[in-house]
């Protein structure tokens, strides 16, 4: 049985992630993290919802761009985590790097993605790891143009 991805949207998604990649996200935790079973909500938001959530779970002020809620799958009935991801933020990080805004939203569903799958970016060497992890899925699935 493979991992089971549910794609939630507060903010109208980019055109170009609909319908949204599940599928990538899927074998990210299964080739990432050797998790095969599961669900996890993945949550496209504003940065209203993501300062709430920050105060409230890291008691940081304002927004930030990504939050990955791991669960213990055991104690939930098969939830693995919940990612949620700011449109706003993304969209603002897509114009610093001249990216579209569909493969920053991308990124950093991946980005929250490996966090559920374990991967974790407090070490200099582990950032390095986890950015890399992090840049090949993003390219795998909504490569650069030329």
């Amino acid at each position: 049985m493979a991992p089971r991805i549910r794609f939630h949207a507060s903010v109208a998604p980019p055109p170009e992630l609909d319908p949204f990649p599940s599928g990538a996200l899927e074998r990210v935790l299964r080739e990432a993290g050797g998790i095969d079973a599961g669900e996890v909500h993945c949550v496209l938001t504003d940065d209203a919802e993501m300062t709430e959530l920050n105060e409230r779970f890291r008691g940081k002020p304002g927004p930030t761009d990504v939050l990955a809620f791991p669960y213990d799958p055991v104690t939930t009935g098969g939830a693995l985590g919940d990612v949620y991801v700011s449109l706003e933020r993304a969209a603002e990080q897509a114009a610093e790097r001249g990216e579209t805004l569909a493969r920053e939203v991308w990124r950093l569903f991946v980005h929250g993605t490996l966090h559920l799958a374990g991967h974790e970016h407090d070490t200099a060497s582990g950032e390095r790891r986890m950015i890399d992890r992090q840049e090949a899925w993003v390219e795998r699935v909504l490569p650069q143009d030329p």
